[in-house]
């Protein structure tokens, strides 16, 4: 008998085709096998039912560590006359209805870097080493399926030691058989630095000159996987400081690029979670625990008390970080603007006080921050979906009506295509107030399109009637003929649990600094009743008013003192309090992320948001420290009414309360306020699933305390994994709402 084996999942790009002929070949059977679209297709001639079964338990068992088998069907083919032997075939185009699952770029193995480092291997110090367990893949794939020549390397013709190598099929152990990205120095991507003289240096002289740079104080821009980076040693305060004019960026923190994980432990804490983590095929950028606060790393890390550090995902990367130690990596951009990934726009862009930029002529197709993740209750949550994640596919368990594109929000932006019962999540793309992050966010939709092969019937986005991401949406469905459908942003976080989770109804709590609401106001503290597609809003942080638009989630001092106008304090600010009284430039908000400014401001830890979140962060650092060291906590009312609640905070300030008391007394007094929220919903509803959701759980102290309260009141937490909580999960959850109709 023949039979035919359909094999769906991360299954291209990750060696899967040559472990495959290795099995058959062990097991003896006959046969070949082939990319087909974005899956793969196994023909097994002249064997047995039983020995074809056991030939699919083998593909599940044996797997690649790199591969995701999602399923694995197997039925009797046509008799053919084959030639005895198992090969490897042409691939083909044929597509599935379902979306198919494309490798995300995977960052270099510990075999290629060893091999990088052997001064007899062939590859000794080629800084773009790649085997088929590692290197690029989405963003170099310009069409399924994932083959050379349907990639950027297809420019790169293999040497003959290359195509020895890629050939290799006698070797069972070959790491580069059927490796689509294989190359070396001879005929792969040459490193390349062109200094601010303008002088081009290629390949050890480069990367020499480039560690001379960054050794004597100086910046370096790199081109990495996704996109360009600006580096510079953490150790050089100059150096530090000079990189935060170039970009723009006065205090926010930067991420650190280390060599080992023994050099990471020098700073911070490293559990053994987040060392899996950081060494993970995605090789995110993993926020930990600081232990280690010299002066240095002060004008890197700012006031967090966190690092971001992350372990080297190319080989070239690996060069720089085992020569010069620990590294300041930042994306090679203005702050504010996208991240620069063609050659051409970055040259163009002529940073003033770059003094080399280290890069290769492959293209690459799609821009790809670094993915931040971190360890919260011993589960991994992705805070930016990025680089080594991105495409990853989201699968549902019941299928969409009809295929759609989800257009997210404003912030944080991002898309989604969703088919069948698969959404796939675009890559972080940046705030869509930037012209070129519009750009960017309509080049990046339209590649997926085509990549997928696919035929929106319609577009989802987010009800805000002066979102840029909503006009762009609206034009969408105009160019194509296709319906807009709205959905309110709130819901959109909480639905975006409920995808990753499977769940059909839950209450649900999403809070952050803004999103608009059913009555027309800017909601960010919600509490709501899901019950399949519909949300039904309960309960939330009481209005307050504040002055201006986009400056009041900026200006904390000045949201102050609207707040303590409105609670009966008097300020010595005539015009806010003219302002708040006759309602003249001012607007209502329920946010959970302007409360917390305003609290911070209040305690005397920070006026003004110069990054995001900013004062948040000041006030969640204060809590922190206040339960290292174990202060009392001062017990503040358990209200939603934020006048109330300011009133106390400040009342017991006067009175000389230490700060940090009030900053976790403010944590405890929100979190037993949302406890008590879904125990009055589960009373009228009996539901005991909820999920949290939104930009102020990136706030660690509020998710413990608030997962911690209800695990105790015998609840079911759910909490974004996969998909962002911040507003990058907005489009996941548009389109879970409509699947769920």
């Amino acid at each position: 008998m023949n039979y035919e084996i359909t094999v769906k999942g991360v299954v291209q790009g990750v060696g899967f085709r040559p472990f495959v002929y290795r099995l058959a070949r062990k097991m003896g059977l006959s046969g070949d096998v082939r990319n087909s679209g974005g899956i793969v297709r196994i023909r097994l001639t002249d064997t047995d039912e039983e020995t074809a079964k056991k030939f699919v338990s083998r593909l599940r068992t044996d797997k690649p560590g790199e591969a995701v088998i999602s399923s694995a069907d197997i039925k009797p083919a046509e008799q053919e006359n084959g030639a005895a032997g198992f090969f490897i075939i042409s691939s083909d185009d044929i597509r599935e209805d379902e979306l198919p699952d494309i490798p995300a770029d995977i960052g270099v193995c510990t075999k290629c870097i060893s091999e990088m480092r052997e001064l007899s291997n062939r590859r000794y110090a080629y800084p773009y080493i790649s085997c088929a367990a590692c290197g690029p893949r989405f963003s170099i794939i310009e069409r399924l399926p994932y083959d050379r020549d349907n990639t950027t390397m297809s420019e790169y013709e293999m040497c003959s030691r290359c195509m020895s190598d890629y050939n290799d099929a006698g070797n069972p152990y070959a790491r580069r058989h059927f490796a689509q990205t294989i190359s070396c120095n001879s005929c792969g991507p040459q490193v390349i630095l062109r200094t601010d003289e303008g002088r081009e240096l290629t390949g050890g002289f480069a990367v020499g000159k480039a560690c001379e740079i960054l050794r004597y104080g100086g910046i370096l821009a790199i081109k990495g996987t996704g996109g360009y980076q600006f580096a510079c040693l953490p150790d050089d305060t100059y150096a530090v400081l000079k990189l935060r004019d170039i970009k723009g960026r006065e205090k926010k923190p930067f991420a650190l690029l280390f060599p080992t994980i023994a050099s990471i432990r020098e700073v911070a804490e490293v559990s053994k979670a987040e060392e899996q983590l950081l060494r993970s095929q995605a090789r995110p950028i993993v926020l930990l625990e600081a232990h280690l606060r010299d002066k240095a790393l002060k004008f890197v890390c700012g006031d967090s008390m966190s690092i971001g550090a992350m372990l080297p995902h190319t080989g070239l990367h690996a060069i720089l970080s085992s020569t010069l130690g620990p590294m300041v990596l930042t994306s090679g951009n203005i702050s504010g603007e996208p991240l620069s990934y063609r050659d051409e726009d970055f040259f163009r862009h002529e940073f003033e006080g770059i003094e080399g930029v280290l890069y290769y002529k492959r293209d690459i197709l799609v821009p790809l921050d670094d993915s931040v993740a971190r360890i919260t209750d011993g589960k991994k949550q992705i805070l930016r979906y990025a680089r080594g994640y991105v495409p990853g596919k989201l699968v549902l368990d019941k299928s969409l009506k009809k295929p759609l594109i989800a257009f997210g929000g404003d912030l944080k932006a991002s898309f989604a295509v969703a088919k069948g019962k698969g959404i796939v999540l675009s890559q972080y793309i940046g705030d869509m107030e930037s012209y070129a992050c519009q750009e960017n966010f309509k080049a990046s939709l339209e590649r997926e399109i085509r990549l997928y092969g696919f035929r929106p019937e319609a577009v989802v986005c987010d009800k805000h009637p002066g979102y840029i991401s909503a006009r762009l949406a609206g034009e969408f469905a105009k160019k194509h003929k296709i319906p807009v459908i709205g959905v309110y942003h709130h819901h959109a976080h909480i639905a975006s649990v409920m995808a990753e989770h499977g769940l059909t109804h839950t209450i649900g709590i999403a809070m952050d600094g803004t999103g608009y609401g059913r009555d027309g106001r800017i909601w960010g503290g919600e509490v709501f009743y899901v019950m399949g597609p519909n949300s039904d809003r309960r309960s939330h942080i009481g209005y307050f008013r504040l002055i201006g638009g986009d400056e009041a989630a900026r200006d904390a001092g000045k949201d102050l003192k609207c707040l303590m106008h409105a609670a009966g304090f008097e300020i010595d600010d005539e015009i806010v309090a003219a302002a708040i009284d006759e309602h003249i430039n001012t607007f209502e908000t329920s946010s959970a992320g302007r409360l917390f400014d305003i609290t911070a401001a209040a305690l005397g830890l920070r006026s003004y948001n110069t990054y995001e979140a900013e004062c948040a962060t000041a006030l969640e650092n204060a809590a922190r420290s206040a339960l290292k060291k174990g202060l009392t906590m001062y017990a503040l009312p358990v209200t939603g009414d934020p006048h109330e609640l300011i009133y106390y905070l400040i009342k017991a300030k006067q009175r000389g309360i230490d700060v940090r008391e009030l900053a976790i007394g403010f944590h405890k007094a929100l979190a037993s306020w949302v406890v008590k929220q879904c125990e009055d919903i589960r009373d009228d509803n009996a539901d005991n699933n909820v999920c949290l959701s939104g930009g102020c759980f990136a706030n660690q102290v509020l998710t413990d305390m608030c997962r911690d309260g209800l695990t105790a009141k015998g609840f079911h937490v759910y909490m974004n994994e996969r998909i962002p909580l911040n507003d990058q999960g907005i489009a996941a959850g548009q389109a879970y709402i409509l699947a769920l109709q």
